[in-house]
């Protein structure tokens, strides 16, 4: 579902000013500390010193330090140690390892643990603010890199869906834009729960691409016109499992595919494809079912007009607990119909736009 943004142009702004780079020190050589931060203040750098590894992480949550040189052999936390909490909290700060008691071996396991670069002692303390200056460009550069091929992955991605979306479109025009519309039912119920922002984003995707496995559904049963035969209507029944193999074989969509699979499932258990109950249903699954019977009764059908949100929303209450999870049901009722009647609005303005752009 692509989403279109007004805006005016931005006013021209002053370039800032190169801010002052925050350097950690870590060694429990007090005449080091002192004099790698002597050198490092009179370059222009804004210089923390600590004796140990355990209060350098405390300064990392306190402070925007940019990069870290440490010592190895520390009593406590060594330097190693430091690394790799460091590599969970704060993965994107270079650190520079210091060692007087260097080797290939140390140094290529520093490398590979993820330190950014490795100095043994004696060094020239001059050539220090250059080795923390090449070490920042590097980090930079790759940073800058990694931003740009997340921003082709994310396009790569969003094609891919719309792509996945409009041969759903075409495959099945019963409810024109109904996976929009049942996508923004189910993300206005998920978004008043304490989600984390990718289970917020596996919902929304599920919902968005719930029916993509009727593509591979024959024409002669997806188009019949009239009631399917029992046959028919098994390989009807298979169209989630469908669509969680063709997730499933995309990166991107496996976080969506377990709602793919059991969005026919019922809280009785009398669902398909595999008759799961209760909770053993996904949750984002047990909120889409709500959703997508919601958008089912308040959209016009060949063989009935649309029922209004009221009368909607009564059907939904008496089946709760047998098709819906109660609990849902009630996080449901708590959404005002003047929003359920926005979100329809909303959706069909942003599909015609799709449509004209």
């Amino acid at each position: 579902m692509q989403v279109y943004q007004l805006f005016e142009p931005a006013e021209p702004t002053a370039i800032a000013e190169p801010r002052q780079r925050n350097v950690l020190i870590v060694d429990d050589d007090a005449l080091v500390r002192e004099t790698l931060q002597f050198v490092l203040e009179d370059g222009g750098y804004a210089v923390y010193a600590t004796a140990s590894g355990a209060d350098a992480l405390q300064i990392l949550e306190r402070e925007p330090i940019d990069i870290v040189l440490s010592d190895i052999f520390m009593p406590g936390m060594n330097g190693f140690d430091l690394l790799r909490q460091m590599r969970e909290r704060a993965p994107d700060i270079p650190v520079i390892l210091i060692t007087g008691y260097g080797s290939i071996e140390m140094a290529r396991d520093a490398l590979k643990q993820g330190a950014s670069d490795f100095i043994t002692k004696p060094y020239n303390i001059h050539e220090i603010p250059i080795m923390i200056e090449r070490n920042l460009t590097r980090h930079s550069l790759l940073t800058s890199q990694t931003r740009q091929m997340e921003q082709e992955v994310q396009k790569s991605y969003r094609a891919t869906l719309d792509a996945l979306l409009a041969a759903l479109d075409i495959r099945d025009t019963e409810t024109e834009g109904h996976s929009e519309r049942v996508a923004a039912y189910t993300m206005a119920m998920a978004n008043r729960l304490k989600l984390s922002p990718d289970e917020l984003q596996a919902i929304e995707l599920g919902a968005l691409l719930h029916d993509i496995g009727k593509i591979g559904v024959p024409d002669s049963i997806l188009y019949k016109p009239g009631p399917l035969t029992p046959e028919e209507w098994e390989i009807m029944k298979q169209h989630p499992v469908i669509g969680y193999r063709m997730c499933m074989k995309i990166d991107a969509l496996r976080p969506a595919a377990p709602i793919v699979l059991h969005h026919h499932e019922r809280w009785d258990g009398q669902g398909y494809p595999y008759g799961l109950a209760g909770e053993a249903i996904p949750l984002g699954a047990r909120i889409f079912a709500i959703a997508d019977t919601l958008d089912a009764m308040t959209s016009d059908r060949p063989y009935r007009k649309a029922l209004s949100f009221a009368q909607a929303r009564q059907e939904i209450i008496r089946c709760s607990g047998q098709q819906f999870d109660p609990d849902m049901v009630k996080l449901f009722l708590d959404i005002p119909e003047e929003e359920l009647r926005v979100i329809r609005e909303i959706s069909l303005a942003t599909r015609q736009q799709r449509a004209a752009a």
